[in-house]
């Protein structure tokens, strides 16, 4: 059975804060969500620095903490947080914290290369080329692992030293390890450190932009994808964050594909072979989910909040 998490706004007047979090953690356990999921980033690209929205980012730690917090069993989890600003320490820390305080197993830290290059610029720093990004969070995830495997560690590395380096605060139970992204290096990274990896489209489709990536990759790449990260040493559960999950009558399908398409500025072409895209009656959709679970080999299926209601109502009873 492919577990439900639901994917929560990082921005905007929709993102969650304070009570509200607490509010939606409630509202979440009752319907049965596995867990929830934030993205981590600095402020909303694309606006002016004057503009209010670019303002509307919310702290992803913070917001998670408020879900554990106000929660039994939801797990949480960052997807994923730059680990390209800073010492990866403080940011550790955080979330040992975390499962110091909750339980490790509900605790996912979360962690990626960076992708933003207006973000770094921001910071006054200059966006490493793709091999250096991975490089450091090579460097990154074996100190997570270590830290939270022996509780300290010495490192000299290229871009991340530690010496004699405790953990602290030190959690019974560690927090598990994620790591995000569809590179192949990225892929065999996840197999040697981490508990999870989050799917993301490999980067050999031919796309304009990012947003444009899910939708040119088929169930296909994504079972090539798995089976990379699944030949490492270690047992890897994995995910996908679902772009579109949207519950409709057959004849509406070719609709909504078409203004998914014209969203990212693609022609319109079918979605069938489309693994981030759920679109059709609840039966429609559970068979998708069975052939993910079967072809990718699934554990979570992560699905935009605001779908979740229909999503467990309607198609979880189908599973």
């Amino acid at each position: 059975m492919i577990e439900l998490w639901a994917s929560l706004p990082w921005a905007g007047p929709g993102a969650y804060y304070g009570a509200d979090a607490g509010a939606l953690a409630a509202r979440l356990e009752s319907l049965g969500v596995a867990g929830v999921v934030q993205g981590d980033h600095l402020f909303v690209p694309g606006p002016p620095p004057g503009d209010p929205v670019a303002r509307m980012a919310a702290d992803c730690l913070t917001v998670l903490t408020t879900v554990a917090a106000s929660s039994k069993r939801l797990g949480v989890a960052t997807l994923v947080a730059n680990a390209g600003f800073q010492h990866p320490l403080p940011l550790l820390r955080r979330f040992a914290n975390l499962a110091l305080l909750h339980g490790g197993a509900r605790v996912y830290a979360g962690l990626g290369a960076g992708w933003s290059r207006p973000e770094f610029e921001a910071l006054g720093l200059p966006m490493p080329s793709h091999r250096d990004r991975l490089a450091r969070l090579e460097e990154t995830a074996r100190l997570a692992r270590t830290l939270f495997d022996r509780g300290w560690t010495t490192q000299d590395g290229r871009h991340v030293v530690a010496v004699d380096l405790p953990l602290a605060p030190a959690p019974q139970e560690p927090p598990r390890l994620l790591l995000g992204g569809g590179s192949p290096s990225l892929l065999e990274l996840a197999g040697r450190y981490a508990d999870h990896v989050d799917l993301a489209p490999p980067p050999h489709r031919r796309a304009d932009s990012e947003l444009q990536r899910p939708l040119l990759t088929t169930i296909d790449d994504l079972a090539e994808s798995a089976r990379l990260a699944r030949s490492g040493d270690r047992a890897l559960t994995t995910s996908i964050l679902v772009v579109a999950a949207t519950i409709c009558d057959a004849t509406s399908v070719p609709a909504e594909e078409k203004a998914l398409c014209a969203r990212v500025g693609l022609e319109p072409r079918s979605l069938a072979e489309c693994p981030y895209v759920l679109l059709g009656e609840p039966e429609r959709i559970a068979d998708r989910v069975r052939e993910l679970r079967e072809r990718i080999g699934l554990d979570w299926l992560i699905v935009p909040e605001p779908a979740v209601d229909r999503f467990a109502a309607e198609v979880v009873p189908l599973l």
